[in-house]
Order: structure tokens, then sequence, then C-alpha cells
């Protein structure tokens, strides 16, 4: 019985240095990626006009900003999740805890459409995937709008990542939109409005759409923690049936035309703020989108 206990007790204390040593080399790596500095991007051509107007919009309505970034552009937290993250958007204004008085336009388009900081880290839960595509002019009118906000005194911690989010970074499961972009290559040249279909895309893409919904917008299990229910299936296979008044109602009421009421994940409050153009040209872009069945991104 002796004998027995002595390797069971081997055997435990093999399983906890060996639990150990990952968590090491998990930390470490992790570490290491969150660390690791790019070499500085410029911005992809020069910024275009800017319009504090259209930044506002964009800010509020269009991209959602306001979801992480608070109206104020103060920023606060807004993921809780221990185990995975523990976040805080930052504070974009120029007062206290803010990075708005230090930061130049070519830096915050650094951060917008390209994901990286100035000192060439990589902005870990940032959109810039979605926001690369963005216009000059558009881009200009974001950092314009950002520059008129009242600066808020407001310090908020930077990320504490906790033992899963720390696997999927070490992993590489967890993808930085920096490396991603790259990865790509350069964006296409943004639409003009008249080109509704087109327009509709870009609208699709900047709004955040395809972040959560997969790129070919057949939904699943994309974003967010495990607690989310899985984004819905945009493609005329899951809404090919609804008319455009009823895809707009649900998208500024909150209830698609099943009595179904929307995830408060999913940002449609701010969404609903979008213009009717701008509802019209994603609902006619996203019926040119090849069916694809639920949940396949």
């Amino acid at each position: 019985m002796r004998r027995v206990l002595r390797v069971v007790g081997i055997v435990l204390g093999a399983v906890v240095v060996l639990a150990a040593i990952c968590f090491v080399i998990v930390f470490v790596t992790s570490n290491r990626e969150v660390d690791a500095r790019v070499a500085a991007v410029p911005p992809p051509s020069p910024l275009g006009r800017g319009s504090v107007e259209r930044g506002k919009h964009i800010f509020t309505a269009v991209s959602s900003c306001v979801v992480c970034h608070r109206s104020d552009g103060g920023g606060g937290p807004f993921i809780n999740a221990p185990a995975m993250a523990v976040l805080n958007a930052p504070n974009l204004t120029r007062g206290p805890g803010g990075i708005g008085a230090t930061y130049s336009d070519a830096d915050y388009d650094r951060a917008i459409r390209r994901g990286v900081r100035p000192d060439g880290t990589r902005l870990l839960i940032m959109p810039s995937w979605d926001y690369v595509v963005m216009s000059d002019d558009d881009a200009a009118s974001v950092i314009a709008y950002l520059r008129s906000l009242p600066p808020v005194d407001r310090v908020n911690p930077r990320v504490k990542l906790g033992p899963v989010g720390r696997m999927l970074i070490a992993t590489h499961k967890l993808q930085f939109d920096a490396t991603r972009i790259a990865d790509e290559g350069p964006p296409p040249p943004p639409p003009p409005p008249m080109d509704k279909v087109a327009y509709g895309k870009y609208i699709t893409r900047i709004g955040g759409c395809m972040g959560c919904h997969g790129v070919h917008l057949s939904g699943g299990h994309l974003a967010g923690p495990p607690d989310v229910p899985p984004a819905s299936n945009l493609t005329p296979a899951g809404i090919g049936n609804w008319t455009d008044v009823q895809f707009m109602i649900t998208l500024t009421k909150g209830k698609d035309p099943n009595g179904h009421v929307l995830n408060e994940f999913m940002p449609w409050r701010t969404i609903r703020d979008m213009s009717d153009a701008e509802l019209e040209a994603v609902y006619a872009y996203l019926k040119t989108v090849p069916p694809r069945p639920d949940g396949q991104g």
C-alpha cells in the first residue's frame, strides 16, 4: 500500500511540476507577444478633410466606438472575465489619464486603422481590421471629433490577462489586428456613396459587422465572452425573407420580424442612429452576399 501511495505521490508531483512549467511558458510567451514591437506603420495615405459632425456620427453610430470608449471618449471597463481578461478601453481625450495630449493625428490614425501604438506595440482588443478600410476623410473626421471632446479626468488600467486569455495569445488563437492587417496587404479604395451595394459593404466593414458575424457574415460564436450567444447569420440564408423595412426595424427597435429581442451584446442602440441611406445600403449589400449555413463565419 505504501508503495502505491508513493507512486501516486510521485505522479501527482510530476503533474504539478509539468503544470507549473506550462504556466511559466504560457506566461512568458504571452508577455512576449503583448510587448512585441513592430516597425512603425505610417498612415496608408495622407489624411483627408475632417468634419467633426461626420466624425461624431461614425464614433457614436456607424462604428459604435462609444460602446467601449463611452460617449465622453473617456473609456472605462468593458470586459470583466477574469479567466479571459479584465479590459478597460483607454481614455481618448486630452484630460488626465488620456492619450489626446500626446497623440498626433498620425498616432491616432495608426491606432485606429493599423492597431499600433506610437511605441510600436500592438493593440490587443481594437477592431482595426474593420477600420483599416476607412476612407482618409472618415479617418480624419473621427480624429477631428476626438480633438473636439472636452477633457475627461479618468485613468484606466491596461489589460489584465487571465490564464485562458494568455493561452489564446501564446498559441496565436487570439490574433492582434495589426498582424492580421499586415498579412492581408493594402485595403481597397473606399467606394462612393452613390454605389449603394459597394457603400453598404464599406459601412458593414467599418461598422464592425464582420468582426462579430464573420468575414462571410454567416455568424457563429466569433467574438465576446463564452456566455454571449452566437452571432446571427446575415447572409440571404439567414435573413433572405426579410424586407428592407423589416431589416431597418430590427436594427432600430432591437427586435427581429420573429419577435426575437436582440442580445445586448449587439450594439443596435448605437446602430439605430445610422442614417436611412446607410441602413438601406447595408441591406442592399447583404442581399448580394453568397448564402451560407449558420455559424460558418
